[in-house]
Formats: structure tokens, sequence, C-alpha cells
């Protein structure tokens, strides 16, 4: 009968392990996980070394406060890379582990005494220090058979030196370091936060990771024989199984109850996730969508004027896409005469030239007067409230009501052109220039062409560093980024289209590290013009 509740025990647990494993594999699959790396790694890239500084003092203060540190040592991968990541880990984790040394030898000797007095397996550690010294710390460390964390505090109580302690802890935790950063790294390729494309770099990825875990367990496993060997001789006086942590025959172990509990819970967290899978798509920026060309041009259907449009944009709109709203609120006829031609247009007989032209020329000319309706109380387009911006459904195309969002995505889904993303303006500085014509059906392949010209090859929106070692984007191409990997397989290959030393880097077998530059939703006024230098 024990024997049997031990089998089922077992099973349990195995069951339990894959029921997680598939509600992970499941939520990864459906939660944008990817852009909010992304978006996380480029709030660090844009803080540049106070990003570093902030991420290792959070390490250093998980250590002290005895919180595993294994999820930040993976993010660290994630958003550092496998070498940065291994060094900003290693530097938090030692400086961590020293703190927590010193704390332990000077500040709580007294408290740790009391909560380690019980366990004879610190007493056969503290023995083994104080006849080897920092040759039983670096195996513990390579070996742990206690706790991270608490044995940073345990080492403050022996009789090994400080810096003979930080040194054999800096060294001998980097193989386990590197494991993890390297899973982190890996973690992130899978669910598109990595750069990582094409079968060869996949090979090569997978490769180091099962190299890198290879040698950590077979330093470990080294570790643990020569622990083994310290056991036999009397230096160390303790068991390095897992006999003492068995669960008693016919009874169910307490990691038996947690795995199931935790199963439970994860199988729930995947079905909300399940059913609310559209709204979470949106969780860290704009939802992603799979672009298609809709609609067929026809050159001979039914045209659409956007006369009244071109009227406003030349006339208010300065070079450089700055707006001078002061005297377009004074003279907004033209604008709101478009506005209402827009509600009587015959969209759903227009062809695709005519379609796209439209969308454009209306996001635009809703925005201008969105501005307008809050002018001059407002400097930025977010100070108006957020269920009268962008979610609001107010705009009339041919009859029906939409929010410029709606455009938005129609736009975004519809024609397959990542190029609308320079050509819809958001009444911001960070947002590509507002052209002083309106798009036409006849002439918006060569107009939006050159926006896309003007946006990525201006330093206030895309600029490479004189080493090409580094390109600053816009955030346009972090919210959306799998719209230009749709069109030309990555966001720099969609970059090097335009722009020439982006081309010749990358022709040259070169990536360059990207980094975000942070937007500016100040106003396009020509208030603004001077302050920003810009002609």
């Amino acid at each position: 009968m024990a024997e049997t509740s031990s089998r089922l025990s077992q099973v349990v647990q195995w069951t339990a392990l894959i029921v997680i494993a598939a509600c992970v594999v499941v939520m990864a699959r459906i939660l944008p996980i990817g852009s909010g790396i992304t978006l996380l790694r480029s709030s660090l890239e844009g803080w540049g070394f106070l990003g570093i500084l902030l991420f290792v003092l959070l390490y250093i203060i998980s250590t002290v406060l005895l919180i595993p540190g294994s999820a930040l040592t993976a993010l660290a991968g994630v958003v550092f890379g496998i070498w940065r990541g291994t060094l900003i880990v290693s530097l938090g984790a030692t400086v961590g582990a020293s703190v927590a040394f010193l704390l332990g030898r000077y500040a709580f000797r007294s408290a740790i005494e009391r909560r380690l007095a019980a366990k004879p397996r610190f007493a056969a550690i503290d023995k083994a220090v104080t006849a080897r010294g920092w040759v039983i710390v670096a195996l513990l460390r390579l070996s742990p058979i206690v706790p991270f964390n608490l044995s940073n505090y345990f080492f403050g109580l022996t009789g090994v030196g400080f810096w003979r302690y930080a040194v054999a802890s800096w060294l001998c935790m980097l193989p386990g370091t590197l494991l993890y950063v390297y899973l982190g790294y890996t973690a992130g390729a899978a669910v598109g936060a990595g750069g990582v494309t094409g079968p060869l770099h996949w090979a090569l990825l997978l490769s180091g990771l099962a190299l890198v875990a290879a040698v950590s367990i077979y330093v470990t496993r080294m570790a643990r024989q020569a622990l083994a060997s310290a056991s036999k001789s009397g230096v160390v006086e303790m068991s390095i199984s897992n006999s003492d942590t068995r669960t008693p025959t016919g009874t169910w172990s307490s990691r038996t109850i947690v795995l199931t509990a935790s199963a439970i819970v994860m199988l729930g967290l995947t079905a909300c996730t399940w059913f609310n899978r559209g709204a979470l798509a949106g969780l860290f920026g704009p939802p992603p969508v799979k672009s298609v060309n809709k609609f067929k041009s026809d050159l001979n259907g039914p045209q659409f004027s956007n006369a009244l449009f071109n009227r406003v944009v030349g006339r208010y709109v300065e070079p450089g896409g700055w707006v001078d709203y002061p005297s377009l609120a004074d003279h907004p006829k033209n604008l709101n005469a478009y506005i209402a031609q827009l509600a009587q247009a015959p969209f759903a007989k227009l062809g695709r030239n005519n379609k796209l032209a439209l969308l454009i020329n209306a996001y635009n000319a809703f925005t201008l007067r969105l501005i307008l309706d809050h002018y001059p109380d407002i400097r930025s387009i977010r100070d108006i409230p957020a269920d009268k911006r962008w979610a609001w459904v107010h705009w009339n195309i041919g009859g029906k009501l939409y929010s410029l969002e709606q455009i938005e995505l129609m736009l975004r889904r519809d024609f397959a052109d990542q190029r609308i993303h320079f050509a819809i303006n958001c009444a911001s500085i960070g947002c590509p220039p507002l052209r002083r014509q309106a798009y036409e059906a006849a002439t918006i392949n060569a107009q939006l062409n050159r926006q896309v010209q003007i946006v990525n090859n201006d330093r206030r929106w895309v600029w490479l560093s004189r080493d090409g070692h580094t390109l600053h984007l816009t955030e346009i191409y972090l919210w959306y980024h799998g719209d230009f990997k749709q069109a030309s397989g990555s966001v720099l290959k969609f970059v090097a289209r335009s722009n020439t030393g982006v081309a010749a880097t990358l022709s040259a077998g070169r990536a360059p590290r990207v980094v975000f530059m942070p937007y500016n939703w100040n106003l396009d006024s020509i208030g603004n013009k001077s302050a920003q230098g810009r002609k």
C-alpha cells in the first residue's frame, strides 16, 4: 500500500510538471512576451549606464533579501545578451554575496547562529571551512548543498577571509551564471526578442547552450566528488545525497502538494489568458496583425477629391511638418468641410489607392481636428482624456463611425504596406512629419517612398553611430516591429532599404546594436519648432 502511494505521488509530480510546462508554452504563444521584452530592453538601453546600474542594484538587493536570483539571471540574458548579461549578473551576485557575508559577520551574527544552531549540516560545513578555508567555499559554490543566498550569511560566521571568500565566490559562480544567462537568451530568442533568425543561427545557439549545460553539469559533479572525498577523510562530516530529504514511506511530500497546486493555478491562468487573448495581444503596444493586400486597384471606378485637405496642409503646415495651430484654429473652414466630405465618401466603391489615400488623409485630418478641439489647453495629444483620444469612436467615413485606432488598424491590416507608419501623423514631434500636400491615389507610391526616405535619413528618427556599432531608431520601429518584419524580414533590413549606412553595415556582415530613442509627445506646433532646433 505504501509503495503504491509512493508511486502515485511520483506520477502526480511528473503529471503536474508536464501540465505546468504545457501551460507555460501556451501562454508564451498567446502573450506578446517578445514585445514586452523588447520594450524592457529598449528602456534599459535608453538609460545607458544607469540601466545597467539599476539592474545590478536590483540583483544585490534580491541577494541580500534572500530572494532567488535565477529569474533575474535569465532576464539578464534576454535583455543584455550572453556576455554582457553574464558580466552584469556576476557583478551583482558577487557584490550581493559580499554584502550578505559582511552583514552575517558583523551585523546579524547572533540571529544567524540561533537560526543555524539546530542544523547539523551547517556545523559540518563550518568545520570543513575551518580545515580547508576557501577551497570548501569554492566547492560549495560549484555544487551548492545549501541555498546560495542563505549560505552568504552563513559564510560570514566561519573563519574564511573576506577577500578569499569574495574571489572564490566570483570565480565559482561563473559556470552557473553563464548557464542561466544563456537559457534566458535562448528563451528570449524563442519568443521573438533575441534577434535570432535562420536554422544555422538556431543550430549554433542551441549547440552553445548544450555545451554550457554540459560543462556546468560536469563541473558540478567534480565538485560533488571532491566534497565526497573530503567527507571520507573526515574533513566534511555530512551527507551530500538527498536521502535526508526523502518523504516518509506512505505519505505524500510537500513537493507533490505544491506541484499539484501550482499546476491547477497554471491551468486557471492559461484559461484566463486564452479567453482574453484578444485584449492581451496589445498589452505592450499595438496588437500584431497579419497584413494582406485586401483591395484591388480600379482606375475607372469612382474617385474621391482630397483638394480641401490639400488646402489645409498647404496653408497651415510649414516645412519639416510643423503645424500653425493658432492660425488653423482661427480658420478651420476647409478642415471642417473636408471632414464633412469624408462622411459622404463612397468608400466601399473606391479602388485600392483611392482608399489608401483617403484613409491616410482622414487620419491626419481627424487628428488635427482633435487637437483643435482641445487647443490651447494641451501640450501633447496625450493630455486629452483617453476616452476622447485614439479609442474614441467618433469619426465618420462613408456613413460609418471609426476611432483613430480602427483607422490605423485598417491601414495596417488591409493594405500590406508598412510605409503607412511614416504617413499618418499623431500631432507629436516624435511622429513622422505631416506632409504639406494631401496624399492622392495617382501619386501615393512616390509620396510614401519620399516619407520613408525622410524618416530613415534624419537624425530625429534614425541615425547610425560613426563606428557603425549602434543604430538609434524611432520607437515606431519598436511598437510595430512585427509589421516591418513581415515586409522585409526584420526591422534592420527594412531600414537598410532606404538608409545606405545601415545597408553597408549589414552587407559587411555586421548587425548594429539597436537603441530606441525616447518618443517626444510634445505637439508638433510651430511654437515648439525653435526649441527643437529643427529646420
